[in-house]
């Protein structure tokens, strides 16, 4: 037998034992046993597995968690009844605000507190959970200082210091609250719902630092939140904008 014909019968085994490693893989993925992805590791083929679902509390489009804390309830509603309370008081604070800036930053913030009650009527439905219905003792007290302060002022013509201070509070008193939500709700893998209270969380975080910086006189507001977005987006990425 001459060279090239070796060659050939050489090529055409090549050929056949490439088609039936082939159809060996087929008729393995078609009975869902596992075979490897591009990247070498194991990947499960069996059909109809749902997506995202890796464990038990972990929430997905299609699935709920069956374990809920009824105290991780109840501080929700408690918050989203603080946050509605704020809705109806900050306008009457931005509206008793002399300086512009202060004025502007209320403003955007009342804008983001129903963005919160809306995100977190969506972590309660997202849970398949009702939302309870609870009061927030703490948060009318600190609106009720903060209406005096507005009542003050109206007489005495005060600065916005003490605006601004009741403002701080009542922010504290938010990010207080929000951080142990996010953390529990982190413990329990609620990968959704995470995302929505950190979101809450950032803001709350955001407006408190604005404010302060507000009443050290550091503005003016678009500069200060510039200064505090590149602090916020960390050493790389402020370089990369300021470049």
């Amino acid at each position: 037998m001459g060279l090239i014909e070796e060659d050939c019968m050489h090529r055409q085994g090549v050929k056949k034992a490439i088609k039936q490693r082939s159809e060996r893989k087929q008729s393995m993925a078609g009975v869902g046993m596992v075979t490897k992805g591009s990247s070498g590791r194991p990947k499960a083929s069996r059909p109809g597995a749902p997506r995202g679902h890796t464990r038990e509390n972990q929430t997905t489009s299609t699935s709920v968690p069956r374990d809920v804390s009824e105290n991780f309830l109840k501080k929700l509603g408690e918050m989203h009844t603080a946050e509605r309370e704020l809705t109806l008081a900050l306008p009457l604070v931005a509206k008793a605000a002399k300086s512009k800036d202060l004025k502007t930053l209320l403003r955007i913030h009342i804008k983001e507190t129903k963005g919160h009650v809306k995100a977190l009527e969506a972590v309660a439905k997202s849970l398949g959970r009702e939302l309870p219905s609870e009061s927030c003792k703490q948060m009318t007290k600190l609106i009720g200082e903060g209406v005096k302060i507005i009542a003050k002022r109206l007489v005495s013509g005060d600065k916005d210091q003490e605006i601004i201070g009741a403002g701080r509070k009542i922010e504290q008193f938010e990010i207080d609250n929000y951080t142990p939500l996010v953390a529990e709700a982190d413990r329990r893998e609620f990968t959704h719902e995470v995302a929505l209270l950190t979101s809450i969380l950032n803001q709350e975080k955001l407006a408190n630092e604005l404010l302060g910086a507000l009443g050290q006189g550091k503005g003016p507001l678009d500069k200060l939140v510039k200064k505090v977005s590149l602090e916020h987006a960390g050493p790389s990425t402020a370089a990369a904008q300021v470049a």
